[in-house]
């Protein structure tokens, strides 16, 4: 009966070691406390951010992308933004890739965007891009942005409830080449999440976590 007992200890406490940290949703609405989303695309990308937030909207952003595990030997894409005033002035890219994309990096200019936007009605607005490829080339691009705004709601992210903001968002690039994406922008979290291929599914939300690292 003691060694029963005993076992049953243990086990019990080796459960409770392995359950998820409970997520203070308190502290994540209401202070700067760093925030990780994890969330995938219809065609089952994953994505996880990590925002390291400030009221003044200049904070920073990392992101880890994986393509489905159907993808052969599927790279990893890993970010690290910087936004001034909520909107992105500059990125880091690294890729498991080889080559000259392999890294790179990027300024951002908009132009029309309202500081701190907060994606609950329409804009359209320049965004001017000098992106250095690993060969340290420079590329010079302008797009124009399209961004919608659907609706809002709460919804529960883990065991919080926070506010969603729906969206959508058409990019035309100098070729008139234009690209269709769905965005769901948490404002309590500073985070966005996006998809090509419909709205994308919150999978989790933590403050405990591993920082994202450049893949190279």
């Amino acid at each position: 009966m003691r060694i029963l007992l005993i076992s049953l200890l243990v086990f019990a406490s080796s459960a409770s070691a392995q359950s998820p940290p409970s997520v203070d949703c308190n502290a994540v609405k209401n202070s700067m406390v760093p925030v990780e989303l994890a969330y995938h695309s219809q065609n089952g990308t994953m994505t996880v951010v990590q925002a390291y937030r400030d009221k003044s909207g200049d904070y920073v952003v990392w992101s880890r992308q994986t393509p489905p595990s159907t993808h052969p030997n599927p790279p990893v894409f890993v970010t690290k933004a910087t936004y001034v005033d909520g909107a992105i002035a500059s990125a880091e890219l690294s890729t498991t890739y080889a080559g000259k994309y392999s890294h790179r990096t990027a300024k951002y200019t908009p132009d029309g965007l309202p500081k701190n936007f907060d994606r609950r009605s329409d804009v359209t607005y320049k965004m001017h891009a000098v992106t250095t490829p690993g060969d340290d080339t420079t590329e010079d691009k302008t797009s124009t942005i399209s961004y919608k705004f659907k609706s809002e709601e709460t919804t529960a992210v883990g065991s919080c409830v926070l506010q969603v903001v729906h969206g959508e968002i058409d990019a035309t690039n100098d070729a008139a080449r234009t690209s269709h994406t769905f965005q769901l922008y948490f404002p309590e979290l500073q985070i966005s999440a996006t998809a090509v291929d419909g709205e994308p599914i919150v999978d989790g939300l933590s403050t405990v976590f591993s920082e994202i690292k450049p893949v190279n």
